[in-house]
This record gives C-alpha cells, structure tokens and sequence, in this order.
C-alpha cells in the first residue's frame, strides 16, 4: 500500500485481553501499530477476515434453519397464483408440482 500514514483508530478492550495480546506482540518484535496495520493489510487481501468466524447457532436459530430445510424439502413445487402462495405461507398447505 504504502504513503503516509495520517490516520488513527481508537478501540477499547478490556484490560486483561490487552495485556495478554501486548506480551504476544513484544514476544513478535511487533508494536500495536504495526500489529495493526498487518491485520488491516491482510483483511484487504483476503477481502474479509483473515480468519474463519463461527457462531453456533442459537435455539431460534435452529428452528428457523430446520424450517427452512422443511420447505426446501417438502415444498419444491411452483405456485400457480400470489393468492396460493399466501394461503400456503399462512397455512402451510403445499403447492402444486
């Protein structure tokens, strides 16, 4: 990237986390500036974190994956009409293959 850097971030974490993470960086020879800047650098390159981010999924969020996996299974054909496809969101009632 390179030029000159005039620009600053500002976040806050909580202490123990800071700490911790600055004795891994001076073990790295990397100042927080320079940690940083690696970490912005690589989220551009990868265009997203450079890491995976997993979350597992809540209760109301199981129920609405299997709702969804239920549809897609059970429920594949086309409508013939907004109206038929109203009553089935509203009634759960198939359409027609």
């Amino acid at each position: 990237m390179g030029g000159y850097m005039d620009s600053v971030i500002r976040s806050r974490i909580d202490k123990e986390l800071k700490e911790r993470a600055a004795t891994v960086l001076e073990e790295c020879g990397l100042s927080w500036s320079v940690a940083i800047r690696l970490f912005a650098e690589q989220i551009v390159k990868h265009e997203g974190l450079p890491f995976e981010v997993t979350r597992k999924p809540t209760a109301r969020l199981r129920v609405a994956m299997n709702e969804a996996d239920e549809i897609i299974t059970h429920r594949h054909g086309r409508f013939e009409s907004a109206e038929q496809l109203m009553d089935s969101l509203n009634h759960g009632k198939k359409q027609t293959d």
